[in-house]
């Protein structure tokens, strides 16, 4: 269960990253970088592997910002 929770909530921060580029412009701020850098670090520190844990949404995402 505690591993859903984890999913879930990088599925909402990638969401809010997602938010900050297409609703509202802010991919060059370093407000987006900090938040960017946060989500890849939240992924290391959990050990995530997004191609398998991340639903296909949040994977292609994922994928838009770290690949």
């Amino acid at each position: 269960m505690e591993r859903d929770r984890i999913i879930q909530d990088l599925h909402g921060q990638i969401e809010t990253l997602t938010r900050l580029h297409i609703q509202h412009g802010l991919e060059k701020t370093e407000h987006f970088k900090r938040k960017k850098k946060s989500i890849s670090d939240f992924v290391s520190e959990h050990d995530i592997d997004v191609r398998s844990e991340l639903d296909p949404v949040s994977r292609n995402l994922y994928r838009r910002y770290f690949d």
